[in-house]
């Protein structure tokens, strides 16, 4: 458990400091636009955050990448792709950085949320067991 304090302390304070990091994707709030596993470039925020970036920020001890949905004043409202609601408010003041590019299987692509990504996370909204399955199938095609 204090490992894990101290990789997001870490990982927070290189973001803060450098403006740049590149973190590895444990979760799958974000399938199937980012998969476990990918490696995630970050960057510090140069200009106001938009409806669609992905952004990164702490909340109960952990690091989240979840795509900006809405914005009330200076609160940004967020939500993992594949989750049915979205988290409580960020303060802008608190995004740590914007995912700028996604690593996987030796390509680079971007956080957009594609026409086919859209509709599987719909689909995977609903289904937990075709989250299991669509998440063993990224899997299969890594190894």
């Amino acid at each position: 458990m204090v490992e894990a304090y101290l990789k997001l302390d870490l990982a927070a304070e290189v973001l803060s400091s450098f403006g740049q990091a590149r973190l590895p994707v444990t979760g799958s709030s974000m399938f199937p636009c980012m998969q476990p596993g990918d490696l995630l470039e970050i960057r510090r925020p140069t200009a106001p955050i938009q409806t669609g970036e992905v952004v990164v920020f702490q909340r109960h001890d952990r690091l989240v990448v979840h795509r900006v949905i809405g914005r009330t004043g200076d609160l940004l409202i967020t939500r993992g792709d594949r989750l049915r609601y979205p988290d409580a408010p960020v303060p802008a003041a608190e995004i740590l950085g914007c995912v700028a590019a996604i690593e996987r299987r030796g390509r680079r692509v971007y956080p957009r949320l594609t026409f086919f990504c859209r509709i599987a996370s719909a689909v995977l909204r609903y289904t937990e067991f075709g989250t299991r399955v669509a998440l063993y199938s990224a899997r299969m095609v890594r190894t």
